[in-house]
């Protein structure tokens, strides 16, 4: 049985249009399939908690038709990597489908997760922030002004509006301006595989899955998708005005040429702060002192890619 898991708010009503497309394909028409729309936030997580419980031994795959939120949602409800999973890009970032190149029209892509011939292994990222039970993420996690500028775009009132017109992307741009001028650079203690940094002046810390966020982004442009090691960036003791200079080359990923963007590889990275600070994961934000992150070993398949 093939289970879509859908967001019907994804991308304005994208998700809907990608699900009916599929649906009236001769594929969708000669297999067995069931169908879940989430509600509100968090909802696709509890779906994929209930789809693994009840339909275990049933499940050909499980497909996520929205945006990189839901399905870092269903990673999370799903609590395994026993079932193949794929993405039907229908949001406003998709930087997964971009990571592992998912392309095409929607029920292009379901001919292809059906057949079973286009499949990729990938390992996802665990963190755990304070003392909160731990959780995995998909593409990424930033700490500090990254994670500032994802939570403005998240509550902004015009994302909806540039997205419906198609420009989706100046939605982090104006939201990265805003931020450029009430961010405070952080002091951290950071344990990279257990070497210990104090960095002062510390605008982000961000580790990710391959090289894309924020909607094409090449936040590490030499990220890849592998087990065991996580590429880790860091931006400290830079001014302000060359902050704006970075993020304006980030779509190329030639900010990494910058003397203050620095990357390194890592298995377990720790992030230490003696006040709250913000962090986001796969465009989600939320607060914490410490966060411990590390990359799983063991991968699950992705169909379709």
């Amino acid at each position: 049985m093939y289970i879509f898991i859908i967001n019907p708010a994804a991308g304005n009503g994208k998700a809907k249009k990608a699900l009916t497309r599929i649906k009236r394909s001769s594929e969708f028409k000669r297999v067995d399939s069931y169908c879940f729309f989430t509600e509100y936030p968090g909802h696709a997580e509890e779906i994929a908690d209930q789809v693994s419980a009840q339909y275990k031994c049933q499940i050909e795959a499980v497909i996520i038709i929205g945006g990189d939120g839901t399905l870092y949602e269903v990673m999370n409800g799903l609590h395994s990597t026993d079932y193949p999973v794929s993405f039907i890009p229908a949001g406003s970032g998709n930087d997964f489908a971009r990571g592992c190149r998912i392309e095409g029209p929607p029920e292009v892509i379901f001919e292809r997760i059906v057949s079973g011939a286009y499949k990729q292994v990938y390992w996802l990222g665990n963190y755990q922030a304070d003392n909160i039970e731990g959780r995995i993420f998909v593409n990424s996690i930033g700490i500090g002004f990254d994670a500032e500028v994802a939570g403005k775009v998240n509550r902004s009132s015009y994302k909806k509006m540039l997205n419906k017109l198609r420009i989706g992307k100046i939605t982090y741009i104006i939201a990265l301006i805003q931020t450029l001028f009430t961010f405070k650079p952080m002091t951290l203690e950071v344990v990279i595989d257990g070497k210990h940094r104090y960095l002062q002046n510390c605008w982000m810390i961000t580790m990710a899955n391959h090289p894309y966020y924020g909607g094409g982004m090449k936040i590490i442009p030499q990220a890849e998708i592998q087990p065991e090691k996580l590429p880790v960036l860091i931006i400290h003791s830079i001014s302000k005005w060359k902050v704006l200079s970075v993020f304006l080359i980030v779509f190329t990923g030639h900010h990494t040429r910058f003397k203050e963007v620095e990357i390194v590889e890592a298995k377990k990275v720790k992030v230490k702060s003696d006040s709250k600070i913000t962090y986001q994961v796969d465009g989600q934000t939320s607060l914490c002192e410490k966060c411990t992150v590390t990359k799983q070993d063991i991968p699950f398949q992705v169909l379709g890619a």
